[in-house]
């Protein structure tokens, strides 16, 4: 998947710069970075780009072995609906890119 497109995405949506990425995914998407907060921001992420994440967490799933919702199921956090579900995946996708960016840029 083109990573680029999916850090574009993010940055677009949230105004944080690369190194504010990169800090996401090695600190993790819930200590509050801007658009990735409350769900209304998660959930506009998650629809306006939903295809690239899709995309993103078949190839994770791909690469362990498992299903899309299987990987959903060993997140940390419970999903019990439609707007958590939403959240945890624009989390994966910010956490993810994070990581993609600090691989880049090493």
């Amino acid at each position: 998947m083109d990573m680029t497109e999916l850090a574009k995405a993010i940055r677009k949506h949230s105004g944080l710069s690369n190194e504010e990425i990169i800090d996401a995914g090695e600190h993790g998407a819930d200590a509050g970075w801007a658009g990735f907060t409350y769900y209304n921001d998660t959930e506009k992420f998650y629809d306006k780009n939903e295809n690239l994440i899709w995309e993103l967490l078949e190839e994770t799933a791909d690469s362990q072995g498992e299903k899309p919702l299987a990987v959903v199921a060993n997140f940390n956090t419970e999903v019990t609906d439609v707007a958590t579900f939403k959240n945890v995946l624009a989390w994966f996708a910010l956490e993810e890119t994070g990581r993609w960016l600090a691989g880049e840029k090493g």
